[in-house]
């Protein structure tokens, strides 16, 4: 398999697959309160971990894609190459993020007690209180160096600023359908970008 076919399944099936999940399979809501969040988890432990895999999974595998992305840009002495080089170290940093927080997910369906569920959900929820943040400066600063290279249309560079802006702005502002409207836009964007990778590779 070459690297842009990797590359553009990363992106559409890891988006997909961690769609799917977080949509259908996850038990709870991210505007739940904690305690509920935990008690949903425990009172679904298994849709809970199929939510949980699939997707932290999926995000993983599509942040994987965009990885591929930028780090090509980086290293092609393009003029976006130093905005895709930051979009890629900050990816990086959130894969890590993302394997400890679905380990303390995993964690709180397995939980002995509510409490001890409640506590390991409070460190995850702690964990991804800056995600969002770094999430869009690193679609922002895709989406410049997308827009300084033209290696995607502008129309791509245009979804993955916005959706980055959005994203960004959810972290300081607590308004549900922001941070909704961000993740859609994100989607559609990284699907998108694997759908015109796939298509420039045939």
């Amino acid at each position: 398999m070459g690297s842009q076919t990797q590359t553009g399944l990363l992106l559409i099936l890891g988006s997909i697959v961690s769609l799917i999940g977080w949509m259908v399979f996850y038990p709870v809501s991210p505007s739940d309160s904690i305690a509920e969040q935990a008690s949903g988890l425990l009172a679904d432990p298994d849709m809970g971990q199929v939510g949980v895999l699939m997707g932290f999974g999926g995000m993983i595998a599509l942040f994987m894609g965009l990885i591929n992305i930028g780090r090509s840009m980086s290293t092609g002495g393009g003029k976006g190459g130093s905005y895709a080089g930051v979009a890629t170290i900050l990816l990086m940093a959130l894969i890590a993020v993302m394997t400890i927080g679905a380990g303390l997910e995993l964690g709180t369906t397995e939980a002995t007690s509510p409490a001890g569920a409640a506590t390991l959900m409070g460190v995850a929820n702690a964990i991804y209180s800056g995600f969002e943040i770094a999430f869009g400066l690193a679609m922002i600063s895709l989406g410049i160096g997308i827009a300084l290279d033209k290696n995607f249309h502008i129309i791509i560079a245009a979804l993955a600023i916005v959706s980055g802006a959005t994203f960004g702005l959810s972290g300081f502002v607590d308004v549900d359908p922001m941070s909704m409207i961000g993740w859609m836009g994100f989607n559609l964007t990284a699907i998108a970008m694997g759908a015109i990778t796939l298509k420039s590779k045939s």
